[in-house]
């Protein structure tokens, strides 16, 4: 549709709609012209005060419920910033303007030109950087070209990619995004609850946004790959030129891209987006000969499950000269040899080690993080002493599938994720000590020493962590929130379930902020072979960002 539309408000009152402004009666009547099609018309209302402020090209809005001069700046540069730098990628902003919106509900609602932010949301140091140019994005993505959901809604898993993650790509962290990705979808998804991305319509739980969002900001990372940078961006280009303030589909998406490239991509489409699951690689064998004073390196690669994948599997030799290649091979059956010649002897070998497929992650590869007690079918809660069974109570009774107990007795330690609560809980103090990762943690008579650095235990902090850890043969996932005072710990449970992507987080007073966190570093076991372990590994050269 395209509408004309006039509003008659409150004087004191402000309002936004997506069209471009051209009247206005006093402080009463409000006017706007939206000439291009729309899917619906979007109108909120209220006693805002507002910030403009104009560059060359572009007007950027804020309506704040209190005047905050200093948030409204910050914001109104991030969205000149933003809009000047997608607009160059990818084409020109659809709209007049974009604006940030207040809202008392803590909404995260993105709407053509606007952006509706709940009071606290946009308070958060990070989410200028973050989920900000995210909804910003999406005047692209969904309310530019508009996703038809038939064959499922790319526009979250397109936005995903072209914000969030390329923002930690160019600061040099696109591998421990890719990593935090896998281990969100195989927590909440890959145990029951996966579905093909082909039918990702929206967002309405954790499972759903590990598929629509983590899997679909796979694919086009692992088209990217396939593509080059060059053809990549060329083919986002096209499709946002062809179709805008249109529907399109992955079907569209999947044309658009095969012109850009020049080549086929129906078995690529076909497999990411109808197939739930995730492949499972492993390294068989690799082994190193020599030919007519030729180095060579032979690997053997397999898939697990009944249909193999169809894959393009980077892989990583380090010589022992220090020279280090990638080369990337082509699986597509439950085993493929390939043979690699080389300059001189291999000193190790790892398969695909910048995590580049969307993939089961290898036992040695995904940590222990906070998103494996959220996602667990039952946690069992227990409080180090009386001092802590109100607090234990409260957050047994905030979380669906989580329940308090006295103890941690076998009978319902079988097959459940635990929740330890109090500093002086004898049990946690016993489990943690005794496990052999002195490069993770140990436990003092004064608190706790995390990665090198030493944590003292008192009324103003408060030290989660979790790990798996092996008791009497079994090994399951153990939280334990070391605090000395109950206060306010139900609250920062709550918190805690937003840091899913963590091993430990440290909480300090005033306001109990998370000043440190932090991820138990892994490798893979069975994906790298190490021939020569004199050689220094060497790490992987950055790469360019898209834009």
């Amino acid at each position: 549709m395209r509408f004309e539309l006039t509003l008659n408000v409150p004087v004191g009152w402000n309002a936004i709609t997506q069209g471009i402004p051209f009247d206005k009666v006093g402080n009463a009547e409000l006017s706007w012209n939206q000439r291009e099609p729309q899917q619906g018309i979007y109108l909120v209302a209220g006693p805002w005060r507002s910030y403009y402020k104009n560059d060359e090209k572009y007007r950027a809005g804020v309506m704040l419920i209190e005047e905050d001069a200093e948030l409204a700046s910050l914001y109104l540069g991030a969205t000149l910033k933003n809009l000047e730098r997608y607009s160059k990628a990818l084409g020109a902003y659809p709209y007049h303007s974009f604006t940030l919106v207040e809202n008392r509900r803590q909404t995260g609602w993105g709407m053509p030109a606007f952006t509706l932010l709940g009071s606290k949301v946009i308070r958060l140091p990070f989410i200028v950087y973050t989920s900000f140019p995210h909804e910003i994005l999406h005047n692209w993505w969904g309310n530019g070209v508009f996703a038809d959901r038939q064959e499922g809604n790319w526009s979250e898993g397109l936005t995903t990619y072209l914000s969030d993650y390329l923002m930690r790509e160019h600061r040099g962290n696109g591998r421990q995004y890719r990593l935090d990705t896998l281990i969100t979808w195989q927590d909440f998804a890959a145990g029951g609850s996966d579905f093909p991305l082909s039918q990702f319509v929206g967002r309405h739980d954790r499972a759903t946004q590990a598929v629509g969002y983590g899997k679909g900001m796979f694919l086009f990372h692992m088209l990217r790959r396939q593509l080059g940078d060059a053809a990549f961006l060329s083919g986002l280009r096209e499709f946002y030129a062809n179709y805008l303030f249109k529907h399109a589909s992955f079907s569209d998406i999947q044309h658009t891209f095969e012109q850009a490239c020049r080549c086929a991509l129906e078995s690529f489409f076909h497999q990411w987006l109808t197939r739930a699951g995730a492949p499972i690689i492993h390294l068989d064998s690799a082994r190193l000969w020599i030919e007519d004073g030729q180095h060579k390196l032979t690997i053997v690669l397999g898939q697990s499950g009944d249909q193999p994948w169809e894959l393009n599997v980077p892989i990583r030799i380090g010589e022992n000269t220090g020279k280090v290649t990638t080369q990337t091979v082509r699986l597509f059956g439950p085993r493929g040899s390939f043979t690699f010649e080389l300059g001189a002897p291999a000193a190790r070998v790892e398969v695909d080690p910048e995590i580049d497929i969307f993939r089961m992650l290898d036992q040695g590869e995904k940590p222990t993080t906070f998103s494996k007690v959220f996602a667990a079918d039952r946690v069992i809660v227990v409080a180090a002493d009386n001092a802590f069974s109100e607090a234990a109570k409260a957050m047994a009774q905030s979380q669906p599938n989580w329940q308090l107990s006295g103890d941690v007795g076998d009978k319902g330690f079988n097959n459940d994720v635990l929740v330890l609560v109090g500093w002086d809980h004898a049990i946690a103090k016993n489990w943690f000590s005794s496990q052999r990762h002195v490069d993770r943690y140990s436990v003092s008579d004064e608190g706790l020493y995390i990665e090198e650095v030493a944590y003292s235990m008192d009324d103003k902090r408060v030290i989660a962590l979790v790990d798996t850890l092996t008791i009497g043969g079994r090994t399951k996932a153990v939280l334990w929130i070391a605090a000395t005072s109950d206060a306010g710990l139900a609250d920062l449970l709550t918190r805690l379930s937003h840091y899913g992507r963590f091993s430990y987080v440290v909480f300090d007073e005033p306001d109990r902020r998370a000043v440190t966190t932090g991820q138990w570093q892994t490798k893979a076991q069975t994906l790298i072979r190490v021939f020569d372990p004199t050689v220094q590994e060497s790490e992987a050269k950055p790469r360019p960002s898209l834009f």
